[in-house]
């Protein structure tokens, strides 16, 4: 499905995010007005195994995300681990990430690019996990007009990510991963 105009999804997560997210790929419908872009913390030595398991859970194409790579509608997109990913004129941009960064910011460096490149497509999803990644692009988003959401903490296995997004003053909204689902639907309606 190629649609035109369509929203573009950053989901970022860490410890125990990837059940929510699971739970949340489970309730969205087979054909949405939307792509997906997921970023998960990982050792940069730990090979990922997060695309086949999410494709079980999903009918919405699961794809390892690609250097160049056109975003296309209905798709997902995951991040290999220690790569970066950013968005460009709607093409996927992979860097290595530097191997003496101390703390993981790569949800912060999706959400960041999406919202100068995106502004009022970009929708930004924070789930559980442990620090204060994509709370910085949480900002980025909702001040270029795009739709910011976040878990609830207290459904959130490590709530320190979720929490920092909330923190912000900038999250739209705050909910379990099933609401979250739900919302997005009523956003990224066909």
């Amino acid at each position: 499905m190629k649609l035109d105009w369509f929203y573009i999804v950053g989901i970022g997560l860490s410890a125990g995010g990837i059940k929510a997210l699971n739970e949340i790929l489970h309730y969205l419908p087979n054909q949405t007005n939307a792509a997906f872009l997921i970023v998960q913390h990982l050792e940069p030595s730990h090979k990922s195994q997060a695309a086949k398991q999410l494709q079980k859970n999903t009918k919405i194409k699961v794809n390892v995300a690609q250097p160049g790579q056109a975003i296309e509608c209905n798709n997902l997109y995951m991040l290999s681990e220690g790569q970066v990913m950013t968005v460009i004129n709607e093409k996927i941009i992979l860097t290595n990430r530097s191997q003496s960064q101390k703390v993981n910011t790569a949800v912060d460096t999706l959400f960041s690019s999406m919202a100068l490149s995106l502004g009022t497509r970009a929708i930004s999803v924070v789930l559980s996990g442990l620090g204060r990644d994509g709370s910085f692009g949480t900002t980025n988003i909702y001040d270029n007009g795009g739709i910011t959401i976040a878990q609830m903490p207290f459904t959130a296995e490590y709530s320190s990510m979720p929490s920092a997004a909330l923190l912000t003053g900038k999250t739209i909204f705050a909910l379990s991963p099933k609401e979250i689902a739900e919302t997005l639907i009523e956003i990224i309606k066909v």
